[in-house]
């Protein structure tokens, strides 16, 4: 079999997640094979359920013949006008932000979206700036989407366990081929929200060179309560930013694969044109329903309170996590101020993230992630809360084999 030039670059470099999993699913299949239970806390994505209105919202779909007709036939690329002018309620009244129906495209989900934004913006030896730490996935989907032609550049925003984005840092990084800059607040995986002044200065350095700011919010739903609320979660967007909301973490959907973006209007007809032929169109069905839940008034009301709610459990358990880490000796720990993490720094013990992850998994069974697949961050280790928020007493254990550990690799040094 001869293969790609980009799949043996894929082969090579493969999600640390996704591998993970491989062996969660072996877990579930064989636990007799592991010699206690495996926790894992790697993946981010919620564990607690959808909103209850939106089940009543999918039924009301199902249960119209109507609707259930149409929810079953191809939508628009970019998504049915129904749903644009929806989402366009549902940012005015959660987060009260003001939006324009043409700069709204409706996805499959935010890694579809971004991958379709990299192809419309970037041609060979064109640059982009991620930050280091990073979400894992974008520099994937760059190598991926653009076969490995575009040079990416790692913008350093912690220092000595600490989130400080640098304005000079960045400037010395951008240069006229530069062609987008990439954000996530809050972030993963540190947990980071970006302040009004840190992004506007990002905004302005794009402008000089004549990059797009691709900005992230998976997680605008989880910024704790003693977290500054930003005002760019409710503004009007600015020329160069590209918003990219994915309903994956909000609504608790993951699998439901919903998205959305907010572009300026040129961008919006390149990203529908190159739609068309790598998705054809967003699911039908969820369209439907998120059409009855964002166009209700009651209902808006109803997901203003669950996500207010589910913040604070969040925030909770997020507590509970810094403290018992930053109780162990030589760990520091960069303190979330939204989502689903926790990174750790545990560079004092052992700086190769892989080899603790690994130990911690065979060991221990305990999955973690590490830092060096994030940007390469070495030294670093995230874990992720969010598949024990409803089970405590499995945080717990996971939190007292971590403890164990590293009182037996501090032991053996």
């Amino acid at each position: 079999m001869t293969l790609s030039e980009i799949a043996r670059w894929m082969l090579e470099h493969p999600s640390s997640i996704r591998e993970i999993m491989t062996l969660v699913a072996e877990y579930r299949r064989h636990p007799e094979k592991f010699p206690r239970e495996l926790i894992y806390l790697a993946g981010g994505w919620p564990q607690d359920p959808p909103p209850p209105i939106l089940r009543e919202k999918l039924k009301e779909v199902v249960e119209s013949d109507d609707l259930w007709r149409y929810a079953a036939s191809y939508s628009p690329t970019s998504g049915y006008p129904e749903v644009i002018d929806a989402v366009i309620e549902y940012e005015k009244g959660v987060f009260g932000r003001p939006v324009a129906p043409e700069e709204v495209i409706f996805g499959l989900g935010s890694s579809e979206q971004i991958g379709a934004v990299f192809i419309a913006l970037l041609d060979p030896d064109d640059e982009v700036i991620v930050t280091a730490p990073g979400y894992l996935n974008y520099v994937r989907q760059l190598m991926l989407e653009c076969k490995g032609k575009v040079r990416v550049k790692y913008w350093r925003v912690v220092h000595d366990a600490k989130f400080e984005p640098r304005e000079e840092d960045l400037k010395e990084l951008a240069s006229p081929r530069t062609k987008l800059i990439v954000i996530c607040s809050p972030g993963n995986p540190d947990g980071q929200v970006w302040s009004d002044e840190q992004l506007k200065f990002v905004h302005d350095i794009a402008e000089d060179c004549g990059a797009y700011v691709l900005i992230d919010v998976a997680y605008r739903a989880f910024i704790f309560s003693r977290t500054p609320r930003p005002r760019y979660l409710s503004r009007e967007r600015w020329e160069r930013e590209i918003w990219v909301c994915t309903l994956s973490k909000e609504l608790r959907i993951p699998g439901w694969r919903a998205s959305y973006m907010l572009l300026p209007r040129d961008l919006r007809r390149a990203i529908d044109t190159i739609e068309q032929a790598r998705t054809l169109a967003p699911s039908s069905l969820v369209q439907a329903t998120l059409v009855r839940l964002f166009t209700d008034k009651k209902a808006l009301s109803e997901l203003r309170s669950f996500y207010e709610r589910g913040a604070l459990k969040y925030e909770s358990v997020a507590r509970l996590v810094v403290e018992r880490l930053r109780a162990i000796e030589g760990i520091r720990v960069l303190e979330p101020m939204g989502g689903f993490y926790v990174f750790f720094d545990v560079s004092r013990i052992d700086r190769d993230s892989r080899r603790v992850c690994q130990e911690l998994l065979t060991k221990y069974q305990v999955a973690l992630t590490p830092g060096v697949d994030f940007n390469g961050f070495e030294g670093w280790i995230r874990l992720s809360f969010a598949p024990v928020v409803e089970t405590p007493e499995k945080l717990a254990e996971a939190l007292s084999r971590i403890e164990s550990y590293f009182s037996e690799k501090r032991g053996a040094t």
